[in-house]
């Protein structure tokens, strides 16, 4: 069966799962629901469409029905006498196929037909939003043995893959997904180029875990945000999500998957431009024309926010919540207005990378000022620099160890600098003047501290 992709949401499907087709300019779109076709047709031309030339309701008999729903008649039957299904005038229409599913699938799962029937005959359970969940894949006619025998990779290294992107183990005997194929097939290029199982499974593994917080969140806040309006409008749960998949998700096609490709590819650009300079310089060293630059020092900072946990107690949840939120948006503009990079969120606090230690200085400082006026509790930052591992969009390492005790022995509204730092930044716009000697957990011997405080401030020039 061939694979077509809704142009409405993205979706890939099989021409006989598609809930609705319509035919203009000659040719047909198929789409994943019912509204996604109602999307399509309001604006066709939005999809580069301009002249229907066909009817697009075309109709399923009976028995169309049940075979392509995986059922018998006589189950089909039991469906629509329960309201389930609604068969329209001159037989049935392609979606009732995924509603037929769709209502297998809920029963499969410990929901009583019954209770189903009551729910959806009082319209406190619609099934509109459930169209596309009871899509079937599209599948290629290979096995994974099939296709492992192809591309020459073992089975097990095939399913180590899928493993390390955060999909199921598939089995040897499963038949592989077409949109699948593509990449599977591109695989052995690095295996090939000499890369090691390791690690082909380490990026596969990155990518895997980015892609599967971005879909998880997407769901998170389009139920926490997005249908919640709809809520508020009064609407039932069912109609909510109705109300938002029609008029935001849908609206919005596949936004998101395009979204992503896009901020890769403007995220790799600045990445590949850096590293191919790097290469630049390799080769004119190498020709002996000119010598390489010596590598700049990093830098690391932590910062906290000081009393979140008793926030947490004392406010509630949401306010908790409303902090992170706040304190992720800061951090991240502090990062962008000072060439450096958020590493990671750590709840109350976020740990930054800086390949200028000024710049981390002077980032440090701007959140211990900028806190306050964005409604957050007093902060408390902690600066080193000096060499660092970076591994899987993580820094580690030492200079990074240090940092983060540092962190912990700064006081409310104070940058604290390790000696490193010190020894590797020249001060422009702030000052940095001794604290003293600290123990730090994990470091043999005490180390000196220091306070970054901006150039007129009342503690510099002490």
């Amino acid at each position: 069966m061939a694979m077509v992709i809704d142009p409405v949401c993205g979706m890939r499907i099989e021409e006989d799962d598609a809930a609705a087709t319509a035919e203009y300019d000659g040719q047909t779109y198929y789409f994943c629901s019912q509204p996604c076709h109602d999307v399509f047709v309001s604006d066709p031309s939005a999809y580069g469409a301009r002249s229907p030339t066909g009817s697009g309701a075309d109709r399923l008999t009976e028995e169309d029905v049940a075979i392509r729903a995986g059922m018998t008649t006589e189950r089909l039957r039991e469906l629509v006498e329960l309201g389930l299904l609604e068969p329209a005038e001159g037989g049935f229409l392609r979606r009732d196929v995924m509603r037929a599913r769709m209502v297998d699938e809920l029963e499969s799962k410990g929901l009583d037909l019954q209770a189903l029937a009551s729910a959806h005959a009082s319209g406190h359970l619609t099934l509109g939003y459930l169209e596309s969940a009871a899509r079937r894949h599209p599948r290629s006619d290979r096995t994974f043995a099939e296709l492992s025998e192809q591309v020459g990779l073992p089975i097990d290294t095939l399913q180590m893959c899928y493993v390390a992107f955060g999909l199921p183990r598939p089995r040897a005997e499963d038949y592989v997904r077409k949109e699948d194929e593509p990449i599977l097939k591109a695989l052995p290029i690095l295996f090939r180029a000499g890369v090691g199982e390791g690690d082909v499974l380490r990026a596969l593994r990155i990518w895997g875990d980015s892609a599967r917080r971005v879909a998880q969140f997407q769901v998170h806040y389009f139920h926490k945000t997005i249908e919640e309006p709809f809520r508020r409008r009064g609407l039932r749960d069912n109609e909510a999500v109705e109300a938002a998949f029609n008029e935001v998700g849908l609206r919005m096609g596949h936004s998101s998957e395009e979204m992503l490709a896009w901020l890769f590819r403007r995220h790799a650009d600045v990445f590949s431009v850096e590293h191919e300079f790097e290469h630049v310089e390799t080769a004119l060293e190498e020709a002996g024309v000119r010598q390489r630059s010596a590598r700049a020092v990093e830098a690391v900072a932590f910062a906290d926010l000081s009393g979140y946990t008793r926030l947490t107690e004392e406010a509630g949840d949401e306010e908790a919540a409303r902090v992170s939120l706040t304190l992720a948006q800061l951090v991240n503009e502090v990062a962008a207005d000072h060439r450096g990079d958020v590493v990671k969120m750590l709840g109350d606090g976020v740990h930054f990378h800086f390949r200028d230690p000024a710049d981390a200085v002077r980032a440090s400082l701007e959140i211990v000022d900028a806190v306050g006026p964005r409604g957050l509790p007093p902060a408390h930052v902690g600066v080193n620099a000096g060499p660092m591992i970076y591994d899987e969009g993580d820094y580690f390492g030492r200079t990074v160890n240090i940092a983060a005790r540092i962190a912990s022995k700064a006081s409310e509204n104070r940058v604290f600098a390790g000696e490193d730092l010190v020894r590797n930044v020249e001060p422009q716009g702030f000052q940095l003047r001794e604290v003293g000697l600290f123990d730090l957990k994990g470091v043999a011997q005490p180390v000196t501290l220091y306070e970054a405080v901006r150039d007129g401030s009342p503690g510099a020039g002490r």
